[in-house]
């Protein structure tokens, strides 16, 4: 019998997905300032990364949403999300 991917489940994963990518970019730039206050050449690059880790939490949404469509039943979202995650990609390269 095959579980059924509720709208509940649906909402539960885009929400731990933000603050996945929330706490993780605080994480990372908390732990990039104090090495910088230390004085550790590594701190500067460690707050890249939470940044760059606080800009892609919306792309990770994004990706979230085509799995949540696409495991619902619901191909033609799946789609648009999948179509918006590629605009996204595309101009993080132009």
């Amino acid at each position: 019998m095959e579980k059924i991917f509720s709208e509940k489940d649906f909402a539960k994963l885009i929400q731990r997905t933000l603050l996945s990518g929330v706490f993780l970019s605080l994480f990372l730039i908390f732990s990039g300032f104090a090495f910088t206050v230390s004085g550790s050449p590594a701190g500067a690059g460690i707050l890249r990364a939470g940044l760059l880790a606080l800009l892609l939490t919306p792309a990770a949404r994004v990706v979230m949403l085509v799995y949540g469509y696409w495991r619902g039943g619901e191909v033609y979202f799946a789609l648009a999300s999948f179509v918006v995650l590629a605009l996204l990609g595309l101009s993080m390269l132009v």
